[in-house]
């Protein structure tokens, strides 16, 4: 995602430049970046759903996370606030899934699935695919797209936090996978890519893998 990688290259370039004004004394980088760091992994959050203009359950987990972090590191809430307000974006993230897609005359109604320490499996049957989302947290989630229908183009965003999202989708679609892999990965497992026509549905996967692992197959396992 163009936008992870913008937000990724701009905290690079923040570090290094703070680097350069602790060798001169401007500033003590260690201390600064000691405080503010969580904010990078805010940012990771907010500037995905910002460029897709849409509310992602991984995207908001991942930002709340980040505001947790940066209440501890300024000193703005100690450990009895921060275990419940864990507990709290968690809940949040679990009320989410039971949002319904839009229904109208070009999407039929189905789940997110979300698994929270433990496993969650969904089928989404959309006659006109546009877009899914699959998150697990130490946990497991499987998304089966084989009976929906993707007129030319859809998209799922795939979060994996310390688990694992798979991905099952029918031979003849076309598969773009890329996302942002952070001590994780994601893996395109598909067997159609090199022999589909040119008009294949295309099926686009953004995936965050963090300690965790993606993957898009033609059969569960």
């Amino acid at each position: 995602m163009k936008a992870v990688r913008l937000w990724i290259g701009l905290t690079l370039v923040t570090l290094g430049v703070f680097g350069v004004l602790d060798a001169f004394g401007v500033l003590d980088a260690s201390s600064t970046i000691g405080r503010w760091w969580p904010v990078a992994v805010i940012g990771l959050g907010v500037v995905p759903m910002v460029a897709a203009r849409r509310f992602s359950v991984g995207g908001g987990i991942l930002t709340g996370i980040g505001l947790v972090l940066l209440a501890d590191q300024l000193g703005w809430a100690t450990e009895d606030i921060i275990w419940p307000t864990v507990l709290v974006l968690s809940g949040v993230a679990v009320l989410a899934t039971l949002r319904r897609y839009r229904v109208d005359d070009r999407h039929r109604p189905g789940w997110q699935p979300l698994a929270l320490f433990g496993s969650a499996k969904a089928r989404d049957t959309s006659e006109h695919l546009r877009h899914a989302e699959a998150s697990a947290i130490f946990g497991g989630a499987m998304l089966d797209l084989r009976d929906a229908h993707i007129d030319t183009k859809a998209d799922v965003d795939a979060f994996a936090l310390f688990g694992g999202v798979q991905i099952v989708v029918p031979k003849d679609w076309r598969v773009e996978l890329s996302g942002l892999p952070i001590l994780g990965g994601y893996e395109d497992k598909t067997s159609g890519n090199g022999s589909l026509p040119a008009d294949a549905p295309v099926l686009a996967v953004n995936a965050t893998a963090i300690f965790a692992g993606v993957e898009v197959v033609n059969e569960p396992h």
